[in-house]
């Protein structure tokens, strides 16, 4: 029984130990796992309700459907088409990597490219920049160090690297530690000013931890948009030829 009294006490201040020895950078890497790396779905297809609030209260409702792939080592290849309402119908953004992003007008029958100028530019009367919605690595573009520790969260500050080309040069991340995913962001702009903030709500769905729920509150307007994820199907079998500026033109069921 003492023995036992023994290994439980080293394996307890081990386990203490090693959560102390995190970095900052540890940290970001496991939150990466989660969003882009093995951890991960291969694939993902839902529905998504975009709601836009201004700063008056008034909402604008549209649905959209969106099929994600992961691809080793770069940027998710990701597609959006709107559902509804009628005067957006069809409308669909393509993100391939990102500084490689179009949006299609079905107005113009035109595909535009996402110059790199105006990828922080909001879509689509949204909170959201067009650079929010691509999938990228934050340890490809950030440092991170840790800030404050609890018994559920780690606190980080995330700092741009010298050289990288993101629009917010500060972060500060809550990371729930059992799902090792954001829940909480604060974004700086260039002057230090907080610009805008996310809340996240994750779910399990199969094996993996993915957002269900995220709102981005500009702070500086006023505004948000809140975004529910519904129908969501993971690692199911989608064709490369999904993610191209042919299919974005193509008009999408409900």
């Amino acid at each position: 029984m003492k023995k036992m009294t023994v290994f439980i006490t080293i394996f307890l201040f081990s386990s203490i130990a090693f959560s102390l020895a995190k970095t900052g950078n540890d940290i970001l890497d496991r939150v990466d796992e989660h969003i882009s790396g093995t951890l991960a779905p291969k694939t993902m297809v839902s529905t998504m309700t975009m709601t836009i609030i201004s700063k008056s209260g008034s909402k604008r409702v549209r649905k959209l459907k969106v099929w994600s792939k992961k691809v080793e080592g770069r940027d998710d290849l990701r597609l959006m088409k709107f559902l509804s309402p009628a005067e957006v119908r069809n409308v669909g953004f393509l993100s391939l990597k990102s500084d490689q992003m179009y949006l299609y007008l079905p107005e113009f029958h035109r595909v535009r490219r996402i110059a790199s100028h105006t990828k922080r530019e909001n879509f689509m009367g949204s909170d959201f920049s067009y650079e929010d919605l691509s999938t990228s690595s934050y340890t490809r573009y950030y440092t991170a160090k840790l800030l404050e520790e609890t018994d559920t969260t780690w606190k980080l500050e995330l700092i741009l690297k010298k050289g990288a080309d993101r629009a917010y040069p500060r972060i500060i991340m809550l990371v729930d530690k059992e799902k090792e995913m954001p829940i909480h962001s604060e974004m700086f702009d260039d002057n230090g000013n907080l610009w805008k903030v996310v809340e996240e709500e994750v779910i399990q769905v199969g094996k993996y931890w993915v957002p269900q729920k995220i709102t981005m509150k500009n702070v500086k307007k006023g505004t948000q948009t809140v975004l529910v994820f519904e129908n969501i199907k993971v690692d199911v079998q989608l064709k490369d030829s999904i993610f191209s500026k042919r299919f974005l033109k193509r008009s999408v069921k409900p």
